[in-house]
């Protein structure tokens, strides 16, 4: 009888650690997400809150080229761009944000060489969470996102000239291990100066690993994660004169494999952007890789 009474101590007890160890881990990590630094992608979004009140400011540079080949005749755009994005939560589940960029371009046709500078096309967008499932040590999110992208830059150089709209959503799925960002987004873009971009239908994964520290504890600050993307891309024709361009439109694959620090209040993170699968119609210009690296900070 005592036997049977000891083994049934050990079973509470080891039931009695196991709840205070979820809940620790819950602690944990609910005490980061609302600051929207636990981790987040590189190259998308994710449906992690702001909380109502705070504000988020993330600098972001992106250095990209694409060319078609190699001899004299060569074509080659270099295109440089530092994004500053604006988030602020309106309340625990409505964020709001803008995106300026600043944008160089070096282009290079055969022994032709053109740069242009300057502001780009502003973009300012809401996210709102529809549903939230939290549990210990695990979070889901649902959020949907609408916006428009304003013709800021300059026509035709650094920007479209065009007032474009889109939208999408966004899933998350998180434990104290790992995340994983999913969206769906569709930009539909519209026509100016007899020019119209083909609209783009684009699915974006990102999943983010925690490799340090390897024990959570209430002393851990900071944290180590490998992150891994990919970005599956649509692009319908564009048009100039209401005619298609036979040299626009496509399919695209890309990966983005990178690495990030995070804290409790700001995140710094380093990706290199390349595509996989690249299947654009004519001569149209194919990427060679993006460089992205940013730093975000939360108030």
């Amino acid at each position: 009888m005592s036997i049977g009474c000891a083994h049934k101590s050990q079973s509470y007890q080891r039931a009695d650690r196991n709840v205070r160890f979820a809940c620790l881990l819950a602690g944990v990590l609910y005490a980061i997400l609302p600051a929207g630094a636990l981790s987040a992608p590189i190259a998308s979004n994710t449906a992690l809150p702001l909380s109502k009140g705070e504000v988020i400011i993330r600098e972001q540079l992106v250095v990209a080229r694409s060319s078609d080949g190699r001899g004299a005749g060569r074509r080659k755009v270099e295109r440089i761009e530092v994004r500053t994005v604006l988030g602020y939560g309106l309340t625990s589940r409505l964020a709001v944000f803008g995106v300026l960029p600043l944008v160089n371009m070096d282009s290079t046709f055969g022994s032709v060489r053109q740069s242009e500078s300057g502001l780009g096309d502003v973009a300012l967008f809401a996210r709102y969470e529809v549903l939230r499932n939290d549990g210990p040590g695990r979070t889901f999110r649902v959020a949907p996102f609408a916006g428009a992208r304003l013709p800021t830059g300059r026509d035709g150089k650094t920007g479209d000239g065009s007032t474009d709209v889109f939208g999408g959503i966004i899933v998350t799925m998180a434990d104290t291990q790992w995340i994983l960002d999913s969206q769906l987004r569709y930009d539909a873009n519209r026509e100016a100066e007899g020019f119209e971009r083909g609209d783009v239908t684009s699915l974006e994964s990102s999943f983010q690993y925690r490799l340090a520290p390897g024990q959570i504890t209430r002393a851990t600050k900071s944290f180590v994660f490998e992150v891994l993307e990919l970005s599956v891309n649509h692009y319908e024709r564009n048009h100039t004169g209401g005619a298609l361009n036979p040299n626009s439109g496509g399919f695209q694959i890309f990966l983005t494999p990178g690495i990030q620090y995070s804290t409790q209040r700001w995140i710094a993170d380093f990706g290199i952007k390349f595509p996989v699968i690249s299947d654009l119609n004519g001569t149209a210009l194919e990427p060679d890789y993006s460089v992205l690296t940013s730093i975000r900070v939360n108030f």
